[in-house]
């Protein structure tokens, strides 16, 4: 509930600043290389933002000081820019109001002398943080913020302007004034976009603010989740700002004893949190004790934070521990210390929000949005040729995949229509082929016996007539005893049984069936698959089947079956089954 001051450090070197905080082996060697090289501006610019980031701001001052002597030596307009920038951020969060004024008034004279766009982004966004922190004016802080992020928009400096749009949001909070939202969820998206952990941080932060100010609480605990995670993974500056946040989210949810701890946790971060998170803490902290009838203890940190305030020249939130404190006194039945800080908050108050101010700030934004509403329409006219290209090419594309997915479901109809021609062959076939083997029987048993014939086979040559009845001979006790269901069957063992040897057996097979012994069995195999899984009422399972045939690998089963029938053994019965709904 209060300004982020540390959104705008120095926005030129947000990402390089983050890598400051995880790395400190790198300031060592920053420092190492000032040790041999004094008038190294990268280096001083280096630790001029590391210590500002850590909140150490008497060495910052220090080594922008040294910089501006470089700068004056050396003759770099640019690096005393810098120096003018660092010092006047650091005095600023120092609460030395006057110095830090005359160094934004130098660094906005010297950033237009220079024409620096980028950093005249900067000492835009600077100036409204001094607006807002030390004269308490959101009005011309919002007027500086504009004018930053216009720059930005101009120059497309993504980072700058998502941070200002951070930044704008935060302060019409600070209004209670939820037009900021647009501002907060821009910033948010621009970050995921950019995978820029500070700017979804900064994002996440005051679109929370935003949906708190609009009652969502569920809303803006998702955002303040997010925003305490990448605090934590990233070692971001005032993390007593966050934990504020949760504290004022739990405290409307009735979650008294959670919203206190928080604030306490924000009270820890004293040395590293800006003056307007600590302030705030106290006015959360005090806020809880009010709730739980300890108005003489929430006096005393209510005080607490207004001697804060003045010491560090930072006037947010001042007006709301006047307000609580007159409260307080009421509540005490001291209605005359309640009248004298009444009095005070109102003073504080007026000079907050005025009628004028509300009007030419509306004049402001809707010249802003009429703006941003213009450049956006500029940008999408300077893309409607590539878009349009890009529409005809998905155009073309999506034809292209209607076709192809036609003509994949056409496929797919005619290969359905095939399988369940081929399972209807096959089941007619079966009849054919079991009304043929009973027929055959039938001839056999009037035939003359030829059990001597296979005897001679064996000494004898292999004349056609012989090789011929042989293979008959194997035939039928394939199809009869199906030797073939022996998954450890041989062309030896087969040969014993027909009183042969196995070259014999391996010639008759090939010139009878145009196969060898292995494929020959496994032909039987397939056929005998087939014929029990035409059958619609079998419902043994494929690996016991596989099993039962003689495979040794169920995979084999399937590939033999799939060469064969043209489909898997698990489509074939899918498709037996379909034909028998159908019937």
């Amino acid at each position: 509930m209060k300004l982020k001051c540390f959104f705008l450090l120095l926005l030129l070197w947000i990402p390089f600043c983050v890598q400051a905080q995880k790395r400190p082996v790198v300031l060592e060697k920053q420092l190492e290389i000032i040790r041999k090289e004094p008038d190294n501006g990268d280096a001083l610019k280096f630790l001029c933002q590391y210590y500002l980031n850590k909140g150490d701001y008497s060495k910052t001052i220090t080594y922008a000081e040294i910089m501006k002597n470089v700068a004056d030596k050396t003759k770099k307009p640019l690096l005393q820019l810098y120096s003018y920038i660092y010092q006047a951020q650091a005095q600023m969060m120092s609460g030395r109001e006057k110095t830090a004024k005359k160094n934004l008034n130098l660094s906005l004279e010297l950033a237009t002398k220079l024409n620096n766009d980028s950093a005249l982004c900067s000492v835009y966004g600077n100036l409204g943080l001094y607006s807002a922190n030390i004269e308490t004016d959101y009005y011309r802080a919002i007027r500086w913020l504009y004018k930053g992020i216009q720059l930005a928009q101009q120059n497309n400096f993504q980072q700058q302007y998502a941070l200002l749009l951070g930044n704008l949001a935060n302060i019409y909070y600070l209004k209670k004034d939820t037009a900021g939202t647009k501002y907060a969820l821009e910033c948010y998206e621009l970050g995921h976009s950019m995978r820029n952990p500070y700017v979804i941080y900064s994002g996440a932060v005051n679109s929370a603010y935003m949906y708190f100010l609009m009652k969502q609480n569920e809303e803006a605990m998702k955002y303040i989740h997010e925003a305490e995670t990448l605090m934590l993974e990233n070692d971001f500056y005032d993390q007593a700002h966050t934990y504020n946040l949760f504290g004022n989210i739990l405290y409307d949810m009735g979650e008294y004893a959670q919203a206190l701890e928080y604030y306490k946790k924000a009270m820890k971060d004293k040395q590293a949190a800006q003056t307007s998170s600590i302030v705030y803490a106290h006015l959360g902290y005090a806020r809880v004790l009010m709730h739980q009838n300890k108005q003489t203890e929430a006096i005393l940190l209510l005080k607490q934070g207004i001697a804060i305030s003045y010491a560090r020249a930072n006037a947010i939130h001042r007006n709301e521990l006047y307000e609580n404190l007159s409260t307080c006194y009421e509540q005490l039945h001291q209605y005359h210390n309640a009248l004298n800080y009444y009095k005070i908050f109102r003073l504080e108050n007026d000079s907050l929000f005025n009628k004028d101010k509300e009007r030419d700030l509306s004049e402001m934004r809707f010249k802003y949005d009429s703006e941003r509403q213009e450049n956006l329409i500029k940008q999408s006219k300077l893309d409607v040729m590539r878009k349009e290209q890009r529409i005809q090419q998905q155009t073309f594309i999506l034809i292209i995949i209607v076709i192809v997915l036609g003509l994949l479901y056409y496929l797919y109809r005619r290969k359905n229509k095939l399988y369940l021609s081929i399972v209807k062959q096959n089941q007619e076939a079966i009849k054919r082929e079991t009304e043929l083997n009973r027929r055959i029987k039938e001839l056999e048993t009037s035939a003359p016996s030829m059990s001597s014939a296979s005897e001679k086979y064996a000494s004898s040559s292999l004349t056609d007539e012989k090789s011929l009845e042989l293979f008959r001979t194997l035939e039928r006790i394939m199809r009869e005893e199906k030797i073939y269901k022996d998954n450890f069957i041989t062309k030896d063992k087969v040969a014993d049984i027909l009183g042969t040897n196995r070259t014999y057996l391996s010639r008759i097979i090939n010139e009878q069936s145009k196969l060898s012994f292995t494929h020959y069995v496994n032909r039987f195999r397939i056929e005998e698959a087939i014929r029990l899984l035409s059958d619609p009422n079998n419902e043994t399972p494929l690996k016991a089947i596989s099993a039962e045939l003689g495979f040794n690998s169920i995979s084999t089963f399937y590939n033999l079956f799939q060469s064969s029938v043209g489909m898997t053994p698990s489509q074939y019965r899918n498709k037996v089954m379909e034909l028998q709904k159908g019937q």
